[in-house]
C-alpha cells in the first residue's frame, strides 16, 4: 500500500531508470537473436553465412549432433526472442506505473499546496489541521463563521488527497499484477511451442494502449521514445491499426455548421421531388462519369450519416496537384523531422529511439473533378513516426514510416451552386434534404498505407526527391 508520506516524497528517477534498462535489455536481447539466428543457425542449416562450407545449401557439419544442435540453437533463439518481449513487457509495465504514480503525486501536492493556503497544516501521515481562533475572537460570530467555511474548504481538499492516494495505491497494485502476469515458463518454446506468441500477448496487455482513440493518441505522444521504438518493433501490425501513424497533435473538426440541425421539419411534396432529382444524377445521370462524387452523395442520400473511409492513394493518382502538394510538404519537413529523431538518439545514449511527427495542416481544393464534387476543399497533412536506430558504426539511421491524412464534412452551405455535366444544384436544395431527414451529412477520413523511406542524410538544396 502507497503510504501518504511515501507518495508526498516520492522520487520517480529510479523507476525511470529501472524502465530505460529493461527496455535497452530487451533491445539487446533482440540484436543478439539477430546475431544467433544470422551468424550461428544460418551456417549451421546450410542457408550460407561465414561458417558454411562451398556450395549453395551445404552444411559444414551434418549428423544427429548437428541436427540436435540446430534443434537446440533454435530453442534458444526462440526463447531469447520470447524473453524481448517479456523484458519490453517489463518496460512498458513500469512506464504505465510511472506515469499513474506521478498524476496521483501532483493531485495530491495540489491539494496540500491549496490546504497550506488556507493556513492549514499537513502532517506527512495525512493529518490536516487548522489553527484554533485566537481568544479575543472565538467568540465572535463572523470569525466562528469564516472558521467555519475555511474548515469546509480544507476537507474538500482533504478529499482529493484520499482519493489522490487510492489513485496511487490502485496504480501500485495494477503494474504488480502485470508483473506478475509475466510468467516465465509460459513463453518457453521448449514447453509452450507458441511462447513467443504468448509472450506477445503479455506485451499488449502491459502497454496499456487506451481504447478510447483521443486518449491513445495522448498515451502514444507521452510514451518515452526507447520504448516507442521498442514497442514498435515488436507489434506495429497492431499499433499501426491503431492509428499510431496518425497526427498527435492536430485535431480535425468541421469547418462550419453545414445545414444546421437534421431533420428538424416534415419533408413536403417540393423536397421529396429534389431528393428523387438529386438520386436520378447518382443513378446514371450528371454523376455517371464521376464515381467517387456519386458514391458520396449516395451515403448522403442513405441518411445514415456515419462516417465514410476515403482511400486516399486514388486521390493522389488522380489529382496531380494534391499529388505535387503532398510531395512538396513531405520534402519540407523530412529534414527537421530526421533531426529531432536524431537529437532523441543521441539523448537516449544510443538506443533505438522512434518519435511522432507532423506537418503542419494545409487547405487546399482539389482540380480533378471528380474529387471536386465529391469533397470540394480539404484540409490535408503528413503524420508518421520517424526511428532512428545504431548503425553499424554506431552513428544512427534514420527511416520515416508515414501517412497522407485527408478530412472533410460532407454538407452544404447556404448561398452557393455547384453545375455538375450541365446540370445545377444549390446547396440550399441539398441542404433542405439534411433538414428535412431525407439525406444527412457526414464525416470523411482517409489515409494512405503506411509508407516507409529512409531519412539518412539531409536534403541537398534544390532537391526534393522522396
Amino acid at each position: 500500500m502507497v503510504t501518504f508520506a511515501l507518495l508526498r516524497h516520492a522520487s520517480f528517477d529510479s523507476l525511470d531508470h529501472a524502465g530505460g534498462t529493461w527496455n535497452g535489455v530487451s533491445g539487446h536481447v533482440e540484436h543478439l537473436v539477430g546475431q544467433l539466428r544470422s551468424g550461428v543457425l544460418r551456417p549451421l542449416s546450410g542457408g550460407g553465412g561465414p561458417y558454411a562450407a562451398p556450395g549453395s545449401g551445404s552444411r559444414p557439419w551434418t549428423g544427429a549432433a548437428a541436427d540436435e544442435a540446430v534443434r537446440e540453437i533454435g530453442f534458444l533463439a526462440d526463447e531469447l526472442h520470447a524473453f524481448h518481449f517479456e523484458a519490453l513487457a517489463v518496460a512498458a509495465a513500469l512506464h504505465q506505473a510511472r506515469k499513474a504514480l506521478a498524476g496521483a503525486q501532483q493531485k495530491l501536492l495540489r491539494a496540500i499546496g491549496d490546504a497550506e493556503a488556507l493556513g492549514a497544516t499537513v502532517a506527512d501521515d495525512g493529518t490536516t489541521t487548522l489553527p484554533d481562533l485566537p481568544p479575543g475572537e472565538r467568540n465572535d460570530p463572523e470569525a466562528i463563521a469564516y472558521q467555519k467555511r475555511k474548515w469546509d474548504e480544507v476537507r474538500q481538499h482533504v478529499q482529493v488527497m484520499t482519493a489522490a492516494l487510492t489513485e496511487a495505491t490502485e496504480a501500485d497494485n495494477a503494474v504488480a499484477t502485470a508483473l506478475r502476469a509475466l510468467d516465465p515458463e509460459e513463453v518457453d518454446p521448449a514447453t509452450h511451442p507458441y511462447g513467443a506468441g504468448n509472450a506477445l500477448s503479455d506485451l499488449e496487455g502491459a502497454m496499456g494502449m487506451p481504447t478510447d482513440p483521443r486518449a491513445r493518441k495522448e498515451w502514444w505522444a507521452a510514451l518515452d521514445p526507447a520504448l516507442r521504438a521498442g514497442l514498435l518493433a515488436a507489434d506495429s501490425d497492431r499499433l499501426i491499426k491503431a492509428g499510431v501513424l496518425g497526427p498527435t497533435e492536430y485535431e480535425w473538426s468541421s469547418p462550419d455548421k453545414g445545414a444546421g440541425l437534421w431533420g428538424v421539419r416534415e419533408p413536403g411534396i417540393a423536397d421529396q421531388m429534389m431528393r428523387v432529382k438529386v438520386a436520378s444524377m447518382v443513378g446514371g445521370g450528371a454523376l455517371a462519369g464521376y464515381p467517387d462524387a456519386a458514391r458520396n452523395m449516395a451515403h448522403y442520400l442513405d441518411g445514415d450519416g456515419t462516417p465514410l473511409s476515403l482511400a486516399v492513394e486514388p486521390v493522389l493518382r488522380d489529382d496531380a496537384d494534391f499529388q505535387a502538394s503532398a510531395t512538396a510538404q513531405l520534402a519540407a519537413n523530412k529534414d527537421k523531422w530526421r533531426q529531432a529523431a536524431v537529437e532523441a538518439f543521441e539523448k537516449s545514449g544510443g538506443v533505438p529511439v522512434s518519435i511522432p511527427v507532423e506537418s503542419p495542416v494545409e487547405h487546399r481544393r482539389f482540380k480533378d473533378e471528380n474529387w471536386y464534387f465529391a469533397i470540394g476543399s480539404y484540409p490535408y497533412l503528413t503524420s508518421g513516426v520517424a526511428t532512428a536506430v545504431p548503425g553499424p558504426d554506431g552513428k544512427p539511421q534514420v527511416s520515416l514510416q508515414y501517412q497522407v491524412n485527408v478530412w472533410d464534412r460532407y454538407n452544404w452551405d447556404e448561398g452557393k451552386t455547384t453545375p455538375i455535366a450541365g446540370t445545377t444544384v444549390t446547396d440550399h436544395d441539398m441542404a433542405t434534404l439534411h433538414q428535412t431527414g431525407l439525406a444527412k451529412e457526414f464525416d470523411i477520413v482517409g489515409r494512405t498505407q503506411p509508407i516507409t523511406i529512409q531519412l539518412d542524410e539531409p536534403t541537398a538544396p534544390g532537391r526534393t526527391t522522396q
